[in-house]
């Protein structure tokens, strides 16, 4: 089990989570990279029971690609993104890697949304990689 932390760039909002890590994932869709600015969005997927947060985040609400109704949770003050939510996957919640305070456990094992990642990012060639989301 692992010991979560982390807050947006102000502090104005933080979260914990004492839980297993379920998955970590590259994300490369269009969605995560213009939401984070970067080239792909590094997800930390822990159980939503899990997570405590402290402060007001505002949530952003979208459909994704694949039908799914999403959220992305962020500091009104800031603009930190924090975590986000899908609708395919009501029981978890997704830690923007950025804002973790525990770096060393930041270990993604997937790259995602292969298909449409910028061409000259850097792939991690030990990962394994998906067109899309795997089901």
């Amino acid at each position: 089990m692992a010991k979560l932390t982390g807050k947006c760039l102000c502090g104005n909002v933080t979260f914990s989570a004492d839980t297993d890590i379920k998955l970590m994932a590259n994300c490369h869709c269009s969605d995560c990279r213009a939401a984070t600015g970067a080239a792909y969005g590094t997800l930390v997927f822990v159980e939503a029971d899990a997570l405590t947060v402290t402060g007001s985040p505002k949530v952003f609400k979208h459909v994704a690609d694949s039908g799914a109704d999403m959220e992305k949770h962020f500091c009104p003050d800031c603009g930190s993104q924090l975590f986000g939510k899908n609708s395919n996957r009501p029981n978890m919640v997704s830690l923007r890697a950025g804002v973790v305070d525990q770096t060393d456990l930041i270990k993604p094992a997937v790259n995602v949304y292969m298909s449409s990642k910028i061409p000259s990012t850097p792939i991690d060639p030990d990962l394994k990689g998906f067109e899309k989301m795997p089901g």
